[in-house]
């Protein structure tokens, strides 16, 4: 795709205010910090990247779904900026090295929930913005966390979930920009007994993964509940099913309950039928859905070199999601008239009303630390976590108020 040439700061000229400004918005959105305390632990290794199977908000019958395994990616260097008189700007960002004449390689979007990716691409986001972005398809099993890390890519969209544990290990990358909310629910019988979420308690819960992002979420959930999700303790049972099959494993009483990773379609099919309904979700239902699902991550190396451009490349990203969280039924049909999603604009669309596009830094920032000090109560992080210490690990802040 063609892109504009862009007047962008070099290392040896400093960056003006109003470049600043263009790649920021005025208005400023904040969340809540809460903490909701439980003595619910579970015992369970940071969560690899989810499986993608089936009809669902990440790979709705996309042709080219990605494994991609989250492991600790080498020694953590921590975050930091080289300041110069000669290149800081006025909001405090420094450009020692700047990639504004860069290409910059983006993993390819794979899914429905990647329309922000999307739709920032193909409408000219990025090209207005001055970047020269070009789209890579990962292969399969590509470590996506690593090799983002290493640079292969400059940025990635990611589950921020499956996250806070590679980066606590190490990996080198920073997160900024929640994109939306609403890829994680939690389903169960309509005429069965449990009608929220204290109901599990000695439950099925069927899930693709044991360490994907629905557990992760939904045993926040039980955290507040007060049910231990660890399986040691047996207040929950999770039994792990191919996630194209979680919705007959409901349907037929194999499991109580099923936690995706998000918006099956027969499973959204079998609550307009009736015989489904959601028993929580990160979208509205959830007490800890102020967290985003998908936001922007970043190579390390990126934004220490060159902020100011890492900046402009999660505000066209942003921008994207508001387009697409504001044109549902044009982006189904972009999804599908280009091939980046095989199904059908009918069968793409009830998926992506099923998403909260409301894409904000400030509001990832500001949900960080409470977030983490949650996880550290489930056990998916060490008992000793500094909360404070590795919310400043996950983000970076690129100046950007909205």
């Amino acid at each position: 795709m063609a892109t504009d040439e862009a007047n962008q700061p070099t290392p040896d000229d400093e960056p003006t205010a109003s470049e600043l400004d263009a790649s920021a918005e005025a208005d400023a959105t904040e969340a809540d910090e809460k903490v909701l305390p439980s003595g619910a632990r579970i015992e369970s290794a940071p969560a690899d990247a989810d499986e993608s199977r089936g009809l669902s908000r990440r790979t709705l019958l996309t042709g080219a779904g990605v494994g991609a395994a989250v492991a600790a990616a080498g020694l953590f260097g921590g975050w930091w900026f080289i300041r110069s008189r000669e290149t800081a700007t006025a909001s405090g960002l420094t450009v020692t090295n700047s990639w504004a004449d860069r290409e910059i390689a983006l993993t390819a979007p794979s899914g429905v929930c990647e329309a922000p990716l999307i739709v920032a691409y193909e409408k000219g986001y990025f090209a207005n913005a001055g970047l020269n972005v070009v789209l890579k398809k990962t292969g399969s099993g590509e470590n996506v966390v690593e090799a983002v890390g290493s640079g292969k890519y400059a940025a990635s969209n990611g589950i921020f979930f499956n996250y806070l544990g590679p980066i606590y290990n190490g990996a080198p990358v920073k997160l900024s920009g929640g994109l939306h909310q609403g890829c994680l629910d939690l389903y169960t019988l309509s005429e069965g007994s449990i009608s929220e979420v204290a109901d599990l308690k000695g439950k099925r819960i069927g899930v693709s993964n044991l360490q994907g992002s629905a557990t992760n979420f939904f045993s926040l959930d039980l955290l507040d509940a007060g049910i231990n999700s660890s399986p040691e303790a047996g207040e929950v049972e999770w039994v792990v099913i191919e996630q194209p099959l979680l919705p007959e494993a409901l349907k037929t009483g194999k499991v109580d309950a099923i936690a995706t990773e998000g918006g099956y379609l027969p499973i959204i099919e079998g609550v307009e039928a009736g015989w489904a309904s959601v028993l929580s979700n990160n979208q509205n239902l959830s007490a800890n859905a102020d967290q985003p699902c998908c936001a922007v991550v970043l190579n390390n190396t990126f934004v220490s070199e060159d902020p100011v451009t890492a900046g402009k490349l999660v505000t066209a990203w942003s921008e994207g999601s508001r387009w697409a969280g504001a044109n549902l039924e044009e982006t189904a049909e972009l999804e599908s008239g280009l091939n980046y999603v095989a199904g059908t604009p009918q069968e793409i669309l009830p998926v992506l009303q099923t998403l909260t596009f409301d894409p904000s830094p400030q509001n990832l920032k500001n949900v960080l630390k409470p977030g983490i000090e949650k996880y550290i109560k489930t056990g998916f992080l060490p008992a000793d976590t500094d909360a404070e210490a590795l919310a400043s690990d996950v983000f970076v802040d690129l100046g950007l108020n909205f």
